[in-house]
């Protein structure tokens, strides 16, 4: 058991991600995947998991690392090499410790991603298996253990969790929105009537939506459709656009829109099946789960009043998510929790929700 030099016990948090690189193997470590048996898998996943893009579930953790960290716990990344290759993927002066997955230890409560969740198995003490993703969600873990959590990101996740994991506790978690990357930009500083989309989620909502919008005589809002920009300079672009068109058809929790929603743009769109709980219609989004009312929604945003009230409530319900907000309070918690019960009955009086047995 680590100590903090007074003798007392100091748990360390870990947080495994996958190397990141350039190549061919990373480009196609997942379709490689698919396509092999599970224990093969498993063997790849153990010795060499990277890829060749920041995704958000990764930033996620990131930020989680850094809130834990901002509560005063001992906590880095792990990579399967060690190394972190990401570089001031934060932003500049915040790039975390890291070390080698093979470096934990018995006592180290280590989190793992739903990408990765059979790793789980591997961790000969508590672990956090995160899940993020619907599309990452699958049964090849342990889920039975006591020392052994499941994290969520949206009441749509836990119902699809508690599905999969009979049984099992499955806590909601808060994501960490970065405020500073995502900086609030006024509505009226924003450029006149650019809106984005991400044309990797969902194309034909977009593309189905701007026919409908055009065919209504809408003029005022031009549509840029953004994809493959690094995060730093996606966050640089989230200064321009006053309106985002969220398209997705389903999300474990949608963060582009509450990006946006933190930087100012207004949201208007799909909830992605729920998931997007951060749009509440007509106050913090204008919510559309159809192309024609989807366009009906972009006419009615013409109004610069009512995207000023969209994106002054969507600013403040988001700010909940900043590092200094709830996720400080999560890690604190937890930091509180495993101070006085290193082992114990996950759910246990007292514990807080999200408690790492």
């Amino acid at each position: 058991m680590a100590t903090d030099g007074s003798g007392s016990c100091r748990v360390r948090f870990i947080f495994l991600i996958p190397d990141f690189r350039h190549g061919w193997l990373p480009a196609n470590f997942d379709a490689i995947l698919r396509r092999i048996p599970d224990a093969a898998a498993r063997w790849l996943l153990h010795r060499y998991w990277a890829v060749n893009t920041v995704y958000g579930g990764t930033l996620n953790l990131m930020r989680h690392c850094e809130a834990a960290r901002l509560a005063g716990a001992d906590a880095v990344l792990a990579t399967i090499s060690g190394r972190d290759q990401y570089g001031e993927v934060l932003g500049p002066g915040r790039r975390l410790p890291c070390i080698a997955w093979e470096q934990r230890r018995a006592d180290d409560v280590c989190i793992v991603p739903d990408y990765a969740s059979t790793l789980a198995d591997a961790v000969n003490g508590p672990v956090v298996v995160y899940q993020q993703s619907p599309l990452h969600l699958k049964a090849d873990f342990k889920y039975g253990r006591d020392d052994l959590a499941v994290w969520t990101d949206s009441p749509f996740m836990r119902s699809k969790c508690e599905a999969l994991f009979p049984g099992k506790q499955v806590s909601i978690v808060p994501n960490v929105v970065d405020e500073s990357m995502f900086r609030f930009v006024p509505q009226r500083q924003r450029t006149e009537g650019l809106l984005f989309a991400f044309p990797r989620k969902n194309p034909e909502f977009i593309d189905a939506t701007w026919d409908a919008y055009s065919k209504r005589g809408g003029r005022f809002w031009k549509l840029e459709r953004v994809s493959g920009l690094p995060i730093l300079e996606l966050a640089a672009r989230f200064r321009e656009p006053q309106a985002f068109l969220a398209s997705a058809r389903e999300e474990g929790c949608a963060l582009p829109p509450q990006e946006a929603m933190a930087a100012g743009i207004v949201v208007i769109g799909r909830t992605a099946t729920g998931a997007n709980f951060s749009m509440r219609d007509g106050v913090t989004a204008l919510i559309a789960e159809s192309p024609d009312r989807a366009a009906d929604r972009l006419l009615e945003a013409e109004s610069q009043e009512l995207r000023e009230q969209l994106a002054a409530a969507g600013r403040d319900f988001i700010s909940r998510y900043f590092a200094r907000a709830e996720p400080l309070a999560f890690w604190t918690a937890q930091l509180r929790h495993t101070a006085t019960r290193m082992v114990g009955a996950h759910g246990t009086r007292g514990a807080p929700s999200g408690a790492i047995s």
